[in-house]
């Protein structure tokens, strides 16, 4: 990875982000991720297809993106079938903390002002880390203005409200009413929108491969029942595949991102099912040389310091990043040398209104009464948790930390000691599908599949970015397209 590409990834944190048979085609198998995707087409290319139904939009995936996805084509009129692989929706944001932040949402300009940016303003402090790359710069604006779309869609037209602002480090950033890690309330709305707009869904449910007609035009897709193992035929006049990245594929991580594989990972299902289907069809790739993102495991662990005051320290009792700087949890303690932190928090937050993220931790977040109990639980010495504690009283005092520069929450932690020890997993995938502006799958001179479409992880970028707001372009293509 470049030093460029590092650069910018920190930079982006400070933003917030036909019922007849088919033939398949193996037309770009030469160019298939590997022999796999290549024997997959193959294998279902000399099997009869029987389609079970014929819908206008097929969407693989009933994340954020597929979902949005949905919208435009069931407002329009077009028969619209979601097709998920688990018994429910919610994709890899199900596990998000709902940290929502966009400069470009009227939602920002009118609540956040001073963290607002028009689109312009955007490029112009984007431009330097993209240099010679103007198509990426391109898609990373598209994605910044549709992210903001999304927002305010949820807010001022389908009335989804937001906590107050908080004082924290990420200023541009919503909250849910509920607080940190309810972002399922979101998707209750977006699936009550999309249901009333006559979409529909097929659950357990799992894509195998696309299908294609001689000329390679993509005419529906083939998956497997997870209850009966049958296949599932389902032809289409429009596929979109929103099946999440790869995250989980380690033979894909250890290719691809090998400095995140030897980690675990907090979603599953992830496989690249979706992006396989793609290059079997004659889709190319594009940004997989990239790291994927890593989380803690349990969001409380880090999430907590944007709102209150906590510690972290490493096996070894010593400070290893800003608390207040979140993301920088995970890759701080393997920068260290460590697969394991602690994070330790009083009542302060303990009883503050974001409880469903302590709640998502479970019994994972432990209680001592005081700081040789606290040491006990740990497994650590209590002279090296007193002198941790010694460290970051005194900054306090100070009112100024010389190691990491916090400012914020510097306020001495009180018994009893709330405790949780985390890890380094990764959360999601970075590259996939090479697409065009609008989100179709591009072949490898460039030009469109017929038929097929891709968003959220499943089509490739350099840097994480709003799903849901690809999901919302590729909805709205798809709507046009069949117009």
């Amino acid at each position: 990875m470049s030093q460029n590409t590092m650069d910018r990834r920190h930079f982006l944190r400070a933003l917030g982000t036909a019922g007849a048979a088919a033939a398949i085609s193996t037309a770009g198998t030469g160019i298939a991720f590997g022999d796999e995707a290549a024997s997959n087409a193959r294998a279902l290319g000399d099997a009869d297809v029987n389609f079970s139904q014929e819908v206008d939009v097929l969407i693989a995936g009933a994340g954020i993106s597929g979902m949005m996805a949905a919208l435009d084509p069931a407002t329009a009129g077009l028969k619209t079938l979601i097709v998920e692989q688990n018994g429910f929706f919610g994709g890899d944001a199900i596990y998000s903390a709902a940290c929502m932040m966009c400069n470009t949402a009227k939602l920002t300009e009118e609540e956040r002002p001073e963290k607002y940016s028009t689109i312009e303003q955007l490029r112009e402090r984007f431009a330097p880390y993209y240099e010679n790359d103007e198509a990426g710069l391109d898609k990373l604006m598209q994605l910044q203005e549709w992210g903001g779309k999304w927002m305010d869609k949820l807010h001022y037209e389908w009335g989804y409200n937001f906590q107050p602002k908080m004082e924290g480090p990420y200023q541009q950033a919503f909250f849910p009413e509920g607080g940190i890690c309810t972002l399922p309330g979101a998707f209750t709305l977006m699936d009550e929108k999309i249901t009333e707009a006559g979409a529909e869904y097929l659950f357990d449910t799992t894509l195998k491969t696309l299908i294609a007609d001689e000329n390679g035009a993509v005419v529906g897709a083939r998956f497997t029942d997870n209850k009966t193992g049958a296949p599932v035929d389902i032809a289409a006049k429009a596929v979109i595949l929103a099946t999440g990245g790869y995250a989980s594929n380690q033979e894909w991580m250890t290719k691809y991102a090998p400095s995140t594989a030897d980690l675990g990972c907090i979603v599953s299902g992830r496989t690249g099912e979706g992006i396989k289907a793609g290059i079997a069809a004659g889709g190319t790739l594009f940004g997989m040389a990239e790291p994927g993102n890593l989380n803690p495991r349990h969001e409380a662990g880090h999430m907590l310091g944007m709102h209150y005051p906590i510690l972290a320290i490493l096996p070894n009792g010593k400070r290893f990043y800003c608390e207040t700087a979140v993301h920088d949890a995970a890759s701080g303690s393997l920068n260290n040398g460590f697969h394991s932190w602690w994070s330790i928090w009083d009542n302060t937050a303990q009883n503050g209104p974001d409880q469903e993220v302590i709640k998502h931790a479970g019994e994972n977040v432990k209680v001592a009464n005081s700081l040789e109990e606290l040491a006990e639980g740990m497994g650590m010495h209590i002279e090296t948790v007193q002198a941790a504690f010694d460290n970051y009283n005194a900054i306090c005092d100070a009112g100024e930390d010389p190691d990491f520069g916090r400012t914020l929450f510097l306020q001495k932690l009180e018994a009893p000691y709330y405790y949780l020890q985390n890890v380094p997993v990764r959360y999601k995938s970075v590259g996939g599908l090479n697409v065009s502006s609008r989100y179709e799958v591009l072949d490898a001179d460039g030009n469109p599949i017929p038929g097929l479409y891709a968003c959220g992880c499943t089509a490739g970028t350099t840097d994480i970015v709003p799903a849901a707001g690809s999901g919302m372009i590729v909805g709205q293509t798809v709507a046009e397209d069949l117009a």
